[in-house]
């Protein structure tokens, strides 16, 4: 465990870290600060009035600045996130091509985030590339976004086994259209919360090679024409499993942590050429992946989610993350207080409680359809 991680001391079930110190420091100036105002009210401290005045008031005007600082740093960062949510405007997607007879192309684009993103650049005026495995899915997205006034091609990959040749056709087709905007929202999970040595190979690779390295790869295609152009959008699917990491999920979280330090890094090096590179932070969204089929507050359909999202790009919502956003009002307040709010240390802890809880709940369910098919086979033998 680092330093800043080290449980330093215990309140309860909470536990204060080093790298919860600043906060806390600041927090107990500004309670010191309230508990004399509101004593002094009645009687000036017997310390105080064996302190000489010029020190008195030097303190008294300390903890007043210490107040007024730790206030006034709150307020600004609620009042931005508020600010970037409700009002502030993203990007407009005719900088990237809209309706301009340029392209999108979108990986993993069959369902949830994917198939809207489509759909909502279709809408915007974008020629799509639909990339995805199934070709039949394919066929019907395509028809989707045909039907809204736009082009498309299809492209059948499985990213979890491409060869030289899948790259080299998926490279003929972007070279042959003007790429505005990338998608790379492919990407797998775990089936449910476990420990790292009870992953299979096949799903380790999986997650290397559809979470990381496809979206590499696909980024590669496109820069020499965006840079070309000093143009473009891309935008990498991520995570809050980057914002905080998840015990048994853990291949899953640095995969997508992986996601978050690959776009900073890469939108730096990329913004003197007028393109934009965002890492999307998302939290849960009813799709296939989340095994979620029905909206809550935190939870959104897909459509709106992804309005949002391209009503917002370059705007961080509830991220202070360089070159990340959160978008969604809902998610945008969960990262707010994971950020500035709650130490490292116990958001861990809270998940840690969390995803055992899920990964017992989904052990108890595999075992109970185990055993009835079980029954149903001694029953039918009989």
């Amino acid at each position: 465990m680092s330093a800043a991680s080290k449980v330093m001391f215990k309140f309860g079930s909470l536990g204060f870290t080093r790298d919860a110190a600043p906060l806390l420091g600041v927090t107990l100036a500004g309670c010191t600060y309230g508990l004399y105002v509101m004593f002094s009210k009645f009687q000036e401290p017997g310390y105080l009035r064996r302190t000489p005045r010029h020190a008195y008031n030097i303190l008294q005007s300390a903890f007043t600045y210490i107040g007024i600082g730790v206030v006034a740093y709150y307020a600004s960062l609620v009042l931005t996130f508020l600010y970037d949510i409700f009002v502030r405007s993203g990007v407009k997607l005719s900088k990237f091509g809209a309706g301009q007879g340029y392209w999108a192309v979108v990986t993993g684009c069959t369902d949830g985030l994917g198939h809207e993103a489509a759909l909502e650049l279709a809408r915007k005026k974008f020629n799509v590339v639909l990339i995805s495995r199934s070709a039949t899915k394919l066929a019907a997205v395509a028809a989707e976004v045909e039907a809204l006034g736009v082009e498309s091609k299809t492209v059948v990959v499985d990213f979890a086994s491409t060869t030289a040749a899948t790259w080299e056709e998926i490279g003929n087709v972007i070279n042959s259209v003007r790429v505005g905007v990338l998608v790379n929202n492919v990407g797998i999970s775990y089936d449910y919360p476990m420990y790292v040595e009870e992953v299979s190979e096949a799903t380790i690779d999986g997650l290397v090679d559809i979470n990381m390295r496809a979206m590499v790869k696909m980024t590669r295609l496109v820069l020499p024409q965006m840079k070309e152009r000093k143009q473009g959008l891309i935008l990498n699917s991520g995570s809050f499993a980057a914002l905080l990491p998840s015990p048994f999920l853990a291949v899953y979280s640095g995969s997508k942590g992986f996601v978050k330090y690959f776009t900073q890094s890469l939108a730096s090096e990329v913004q003197r050429d007028g393109i934009v590179v965002e890492h999307l932070q998302t939290y849960f969204v009813c799709s296939n992946m989340t095994k979620t089929r029905k909206a809550t507050f935190m939870i959104p359909m897909p459509k709106p989610y992804m309005r949002q999202v391209f009503a917002k790009i370059g705007v961080q919502g509830g991220s202070s993350e360089p070159f990340t956003s959160v978008p969604y009002f809902s998610h945008g307040i969960l990262a707010f207080v994971a950020e500035h709010l709650v130490p490292k240390q116990t958001a861990l802890d809270y998940n840690y409680k969390l995803l055992s809880g899920l990964r017992k709940r989904a052990l108890k369910k595999m075992q109970a359809l185990k055993d009835g098919a079980g029954d149903k086979a001694k029953a039918k033998s009989s």
